[in-house]
């Protein structure tokens, strides 16, 4: 037997140690006598406590010599990437704005125009030549600011729910808003529609986000966006809140926490994370950027202090990193324009092919296409020697291709704090459930 490549064994203040395997998940405290057996086992390769290495070998803690872990983080990473029991797709019928927010990715892409009937019916004709291969059907409504072409969602949506149910496939959707044009009517369209998750950010109090994210012709939207939350908040089940964060409002966030609940939006109501702000297509100021290691410890005290599940930083396995290494997933711009990345949306230049064409047209399409999807991380020098694989498979891949900034997850920078967390939180859990019992 040998160690796995993927352990992590932390000290706690008890003496006791926390230890985890990133390419199982699993996740163990030991006391000092089975920390004292596991060193044992580091210098001398056998363990004399037969119950203990059951254990460890169940977690994949220690596994056999001849286990190559490179080889079973390839197969899975090959099984998820290539797997077409799921379509996903983020449909942008307009990619117009209302909004110019200061550090907006498609602020050079916004033009006033919606999807065309002919690229509506070319989309429905792609979901209808695929349906009949697939498990589960996935949309997020995306733009722009898609409820400014909410009739085309309307259209759309009643259309590929009835070829979802023709074809016993499993459908669920998602909106990315920035909130401003949402009233109850059109939440309960929404949620009509299946979508279960909608999206909404604020950025800070209202004197902060207003400079962040005023309309187009320069108004607050603040007060706006607060009234459309408490108006549906009792219509969609899941709303969150996203912070983009950077240097300059870092230091308000827990701000936005107050205002919701000054306006009768509990966190129990509205989930709350933090968004990194990048200077994705050189539209913003890379000094206004908080470092990544900057923001995981920013986002790590924002969970603890205002008492968010810490559950939600977890490490998780992952086969893929996003829809970009994805086979299945697309991102459709309002002219039909298929991208990998949603940072691509709208840049011409970036396309995988066209919604009325899905094969790549030019060796330039093929290109980006095949560098997304071809990637191997198992196989890449700095990757390959890192524990972090098997939960960051890589890293973004819109930045291994496009831009020299740092690829890894934010998580890693934060990861010793984050396991202990975790495991006290599940400690605790699990002590409530047994004096519960």
């Amino acid at each position: 037997m040998k160690a796995s490549n993927y352990n992590f064994l932390y000290k706690r203040e008890n003496e006791s140690a926390l230890f985890y395997n990133a390419r199982t998940n699993a996740l163990a405290v030991l006391d000092p006598e089975h920390i004292a057996k596991y060193e044992l086992f580091l210098e001398t390769g056998t363990i004399d406590d037969t119950e203990f290495k059951e254990a460890l070998k169940q977690g994949s803690y220690i596994i056999d010599k001849d286990t190559d872990e490179l080889k079973l983080i390839k197969m899975h990473m090959l099984d998820g990437r290539y797997n077409g029991d799921t379509l996903a797709l983020t449909i942008a019928p307009t990619v117009d704005c209302n909004f110019r927010c200061i550090y907006c990715y498609e602020k050079e892409s916004i033009k006033n125009s919606k999807m065309s009937k002919e690229i509506q019916e070319a989309l429905l004709t792609f979901i209808r030549e695929r349906i009949k291969t697939i498990n589960t059907l996935q949309i997020s409504w995306y733009g722009g600011e898609p409820l400014l072409a909410f009739d085309i969602i309307d259209y759309l949506s009643p259309i590929i729910m009835e070829l979802c149910k023709e074809n016993d496939v499993l459908y669920s959707a998602s909106i990315v808003t920035n909130g401003y044009l949402l009233t109850p009517d059109i939440c309960r369209k929404l949620v009509e529609y299946k979508v279960t998750n909608m999206q909404i950010t604020l950025d800070g109090p209202q004197e902060v986000h207003d400079q962040r994210r005023p309309l187009a012709g320069g108004q607050g939207t603040f007060n706006k966006i607060i009234k459309n939350v408490s108006d549906c908040i009792d219509i969609m089940d899941n709303i969150a809140i996203r912070v983009n964060t950077d240097k300059e409002n870092s230091e308000e966030i827990d701000r936005v926490i107050a205002a919701l609940e000054g306006n009768g939006i509990s966190r129990n109501k509205a989930s709350i994370y933090l968004g990194y702000v990048e200077n994705h297509n050189d539209v913003y100021e890379v000094d206004k950027c908080l470092k990544l290691d900057q923001f995981s410890n920013i986002n790590f005290n924002f969970i603890k202090d205002n008492n968010i599940n810490i559950m939600n930083l977890y490490p998780r396995l992952s086969s893929n990193f996003c829809c970009a290494d994805y086979r299945h997933a697309y991102i459709v711009d309002s002219e039909g324009y298929l991208y990998k990345c949603w940072n691509d949306i709208g840049i011409k230049e970036f396309n995988i092919g066209h919604i009325q064409n899905v094969e790549p047209e030019s060796k330039a399409c093929l290109t980006r296409y095949m560098d997304y999807m071809l990637y191997d991380p198992t196989e890449d020098e700095e990757c390959v020697e890192c524990e972090y694989l098997p939960i960051c498979m890589g890293g973004c891949p819109n930045k291994r291709l496009r831009t020299s900034s740092h690829r890894c997850a934010d998580q890693k920078y934060m990861f010793e704090n984050i396991l202990k967390e975790c495991a006290n939180h599940l400690i605790e859990k699990k002590k409530e459930d047994n004096q519960s019992a």
